[in-house]
């Protein structure tokens, strides 16, 4: 199964301080058939303006993956963690038994990342905090691990899910193995892909559970994120 997502799809949520298209149903958006896919259960592509901040949160029991793409996020959470998260940083926040977390925008430029949520191995374990600048420029070509188990240099994660970034020039391609137990997304942030002969434009997605090779390929300079995951769908 491929299923492609069109970016028109995404559902809006417009405030005074943020602008944020929700690709799962989550808080006041409510679709019983768009609550998840596999483990990955909340990914939002926001974009915070100049000055203002994000609403304080409290969670429970997740995995909480923020990619800054772009500008810089002032963070403070309940582990004691005071950062400021800038373009090219991965943060993992493991709630466990509870975390609560706030961001702000203190500079002129808007920022823009893509956060999500996934479902833990365990539950109620020791909340945790950490982060990494991860260099894709450095990097084209190579579909970069930042989030998982068992990948050198990616941020561990309570969960049996990968996340991974790609820069891809025009012609390049993948060739990646998965089967039917796998629950593979891509989401597109920059250029067009080719996604098993399915056309990925800015901002679509696809969510993919087969036992077919998944084939990738830029047919523009593209940058994506890709999740890995188990679950149920």
């Amino acid at each position: 199964m491929i299923k492609i997502v069109k970016s028109n799809e995404r559902h809006l949520v417009d405030t005074e301080s943020s602008q944020s298209y929700w690709l799962f149903s989550y808080a006041d958006y409510l679709d019983m058939k768009n609550t998840h896919f596999g483990d990955l259960k909340v990914f939002n592509d926001d974009t915070l303006l100049a000055g203002k901040a994000f609403k304080p949160e409290s969670v429970d029991n997740k995995e909480i993956i923020t990619i800054i793409l772009e500008g810089e996020l002032t963070h403070e959470d309940s582990t004691g963690a005071k950062e400021v998260l800038k373009a090219g940083d991965v943060q993992v926040m493991s709630a466990g038994e509870g975390i609560s977390f706030s961001g702000m925008n203190l500079t002129d430029k808007d920022t823009r990342l893509c956060r999500m949520w996934i479902n833990p191995l365990r539950e109620n374990m020791a909340p945790t905090s950490n982060k990494k600048n991860f260099d894709v420029m450095s990097q084209k070509n190579e579909l970069v691990h930042v989030a998982g188990q068992g990948y050198p240099g990616a941020l561990k994660i309570r969960a049996n899910v990968t996340v991974s970034i790609a820069k891809l020039e025009k012609g390049q391609m993948f060739d990646l193995l998965t089967d039917i137990a796998r629950y593979v997304f891509i989401y597109v942030i920059e250029g067009e892909l080719d996604v098993c002969g399915e056309k990925l434009e800015i901002y679509d997605q696809a969510r993919i559970n087969q036992n077919e090779p998944l084939i990738i390929k830029a047919e523009s300079d593209s940058f994506f994120i890709l999740v890995d995951a188990t679950g149920k769908y």
